[in-house]
């Protein structure tokens, strides 16, 4: 039986992407799921997705649709996932957003304040919301950064600054939440091709963009990574198999930070 077999968790962004590859991987696990995002249909395509892998066990799956940059929200869904299962052993807190040519020249407030509320703020206050119930299962909080937080990314550079902040985030909060018995890590993509880009411009040519100018960067087969090699990792660090480890944002990224941009 898997260590994390009985174990409830919470990811959000788990529409699609990445976070959709960790819910996939978990509840396959047999995890009980908490699965958040902001558009419906795509999350209740996920959540049937899960069941099917979880041997059908609806009552094991519960969707709240929502936007995490909301304070109401983010109490939603942990009070929610308290109310129904009781628990919450792992906090997967991946909802992200990167907005593309975000320059010094460019960028306004609003766009600025969109990234950082999106992927620093609301990680920041939902792990807070959460922090009680973790405390009680002695669980584990396991971040999504970038390796764009590593290396300086000029076309993404305030989201860079916000997966910078994060991994900090995740090292403070390690020594804050240790004595509590709560374990904070992080796992740092490189790039990987997921729906975040479906709201850019020529969204169609990404792909073929990407696979010429981004696939060469990584020095580890010359390919960009998958969502699913992300959920392996994430998997390992909600797991007893990473019992000691906290503190840690860890790289899974092809080798990509080595080759600046």
């Amino acid at each position: 039986m898997s260590s994390l077999s009985e174990k409830v968790a919470i990811i959000t962004g788990a529409s699609s992407g990445i976070g959709e590859a960790i819910a996939l991987a978990m509840a396959a696990k047999g995890v009980t799921l908490t699965l958040c995002g902001r558009d419906k249909n795509r999350l209740d395509a996920v959540l049937m997705k899960c069941q099917e892998l979880n041997n059908n066990h609806q009552e094991r799956l519960l969707a709240v649709i929502g936007d995490v940059t909301s304070n109401e929200h983010r109490k939603e869904i942990v009070q929610r996932t308290i109310q129904k299962f009781g628990r919450l052993d792992i906090l997967i807190p991946n909802a992200g957003i990167a907005l593309p040519g975000l320059t010094i020249e460019s960028t306004t407030e609003e766009q600025y304040d969109k990234v950082m509320d999106t992927n620093l703020k609301s990680v920041f206050f939902l792990i807070q919301e959460a922090t009680p119930h973790l405390q009680e299962s002695k669980g584990v909080i396991v971040c999504m950064s970038s390796s764009a937080a590593t290396i300086p990314v000029t076309s993404y550079m305030v989201y860079s600054f916000a997966k910078a902040a994060l991994d900090h985030m995740v090292r403070s909060l390690a020594v804050a939440l240790g004595p509590k018995g709560i374990r904070v890590n992080a796992i740092k993509p490189g790039y990987i091709r997921t729906e975040i880009t479906r709201s850019y411009p020529h969204h169609a040519h990404i792909p073929i963009f990407h696979a010429k100018n981004e696939d060469p960067k990584h020095p580890l087969e010359g390919r960009c990574g998958t969502a699913e090699e992300i959920a392996e990792a994430t998997l390992f660090l909600a797991s007893k198999a990473s019992s000691f480890v906290t503190g840690e944002c860890i790289h899974v990224d092809g080798g990509r930070r080595f080759n600046p941009e």
